[in-house]
C-alpha cells in the first residue's frame, strides 16, 4: 500500500496471519495520529470480505439476522433491504462484516489484527463459508476513520527474455503436435496439472491458499509424469533417470526436494512444519518459493520427450517485500536461495538402468 504521509497520518507495516499452509502476510497499517492519543473510541470495524463462493449470501444472512457487538452476535430483524445492503457493504460497495466495538489506541495493532482475523475465521467455520479479509478499518462514530489495514500480496514476476522467445519460436514450429497429442494419458494429465498451477499463480493474491494449491498442482503433475502408480519418490527418480536427460542428476535431486517439501509442508497434516512455515516473513518466503521448484520440475518433465529437444521454463519469481531469484534448475540454488528445512536430506541418485549409483546430501 502506497500512502502519502502528512502531519496527522502514520503508516506502518505489521504482520498477521490467515488460514493456509502459507498464510503469513505483512499488513500495511495507516492510523490517524490526531486521535491516536491513548483514548478509547466507540465505533465499528469494517472487515472487507472477498466475495467468493457463497460469501454474499452468508453476509446477507448475517446482516438480516444479527448485529455483531464486541465479537458477540445479537439477534435483530432487519426487514428493510436497503438497511441490509448498507450493513453488508462498505461506502465503496465492497462486501464487509461490520463489528461494533471500541478501539483502544494503546492496543497492540498486530495483536488486534490477529484477533479480528481469528474472529472472522471462527465466523466462517460456524457458517461453513470461506470468509477472508483483505482490508480492516475502524470508523469512529464521531471522529471518522481512525485505522486502515491492508493485507499485502505476494508479488509475482515473469520474464520473457530474448533467448526464451527464440526457444518458444522453435517449440511452436517443432513441438505443437506433441502438445496436441492426447494418446499418452500420463502426459495429458501432467500438462493439465501444470497449466492449472500456472493459472493459480497468475491469480492476484487475494485469497489465502492459492500458493498451496499451485504447489499441489505442480506436484501432482510431476507424479503423473513420473508414471509411478503410487506416486512414490524413488520409483519416480528412477523414471527420471531412464529418460537419460543431460541434467538427470540435478532433476533427481530436485525431485527429492519437491517430494519432501510436499510431505512436510503441503501434505499429511504435519502441524509442526505448517507452524514453522508461518513463523515470520523469512520462513514463509522460503516455503512459498518451493512452488517455483515444483513448477520447474513439472515443466522439465513435460518437455522431456519434446521433438525439438528444447525445454522452456520462463523465469518467474515471487516477492515477499523483496526480490527473489528465479529457479533455473541448479542444485546450488536448492542449497542457497531455495533452501528450506525438511528431514531426510540425502537423495539417492540412479543410473538409467535403475541402479543406485550415488547419494547426495543437500546442505
Amino acid at each position: 500500500m502506497s500512502v502519502s504521509l502528512s502531519s496527522n497520518r502514520e503508516c506502518a507495516t505489521l504482520r498477521s496471519f490467515l488460514m493456509s499452509a502459507l498464510s503469513y502476510r505483512d499488513w500495511d497499517v495507516w492510523i490517524n495520529s490526531t486521535y491516536y492519543d491513548g483514548r478509547t473510541y466507540d465505533g465499528y470495524f469494517e472487515l472487507t470480505i472477498v466475495g467468493t463462493l457463497m460469501v454474499p449470501q452468508t453476509l446477507e444472512y448475517l446482516a438480516e439476522s444479527y448485529e455483531v457487538r464486541q465479537r458477540q452476535f445479537t439477534r435483530v430483524a432487519r426487514a428493510n433491504p436497503d438497511i441490509v445492503r448498507q450493513t453488508m457493504h462498505t461506502e465503496e460497495g465492497n462486501l464487509c462484516l461490520r463489528v461494533y466495538d471500541r478501539l483502544d489506541t494503546n492496543a497492540d495493532l498486530a495483536g488486534l489484527l490477529r484477533s479480528l482475523n481469528s474472529f472472522l475465521e471462527a465466523v466462517g467455520l460456524a457458517t461453513d463459508s470461506p470468509l477472508s479479509s483483505q482490508k480492516i478499518r475502524f470508523i469512529s462514530f464521531h471522529e471518522g476513520k481512525l485505522l486502515v489495514a491492508n493485507r499485502r500480496s505476494v508479488g509475482r514476476g515473469m520474464a520473457f527474455e530474448l533467448e526464451e522467445r527464440g526457444t518458444a519460436s522453435q517449440k511452436l514450429a517443432e513441438d505443437l503436435d506433441y502438445y496436441l497429442d492426447h494418446t499418452d494419458s500420463n502426459l495429458v494429465v501432467g500438462r493439465r496439472h501444470y497449466m492449472t498451477g500456472m493459472q493459480l499463480l497468475g491469480i492476484e493474491d487475494a485469497v489465502t491458499g492459492l500458493l498451496d494449491a499451485a504447489y499441489m498442482q505442480f506436484y501432482q503433475g510431476c507424479e503423473a509424469l513420473c508414471r509411478d502408480p503410487r506416486g512414490s519418490l524413488e520409483p519416480s527418480k528412477q523414471h527420471i533417470a531412464a529418460l537419460q536427460l543431460p541434467d538427470s542428476r540435478d532433476l533427481q535431486i530436485i525431485a527429492h526436494q519437491v517430494w519432501r517439501v510436499r510431505h512436510k509442508y503441503f501434505g499429511h497434516g504435519d502441524v509442526a512444519y505448517n507452524l514453522e512455515a508461518n513463523l515470520g516473513q523469512a520462513s514463509a518466503a522460503a516455503v512459498a518459493r518451493q512452488v517455483l521448484v515444483a513448477r520447474y520440475l513439472c515443466r522439465r518433465l513435460i518437455d522431456a520427450q519434446a521433438p525439438s529437444g528444447a525445454h522452456l521454463v520462463r523465469e518467474m519469481n515471487l516477492a515477499f517485500g523483496q526480490a527473489c531469484a528465479a529457479f533455473m534448475g541448479s542444485v546450488q540454488q536448492l542449497e542457497e536461495d531455495f533452501r528450506v528445512q525438511f528431514d531426510g536430506r540425502t537423495s539417492k541418485i540412479y543410473h538409467a538402468n535403475g541402479q543406485e549409483i550415488e547419494e547426495y546430501t543437500l546442505a
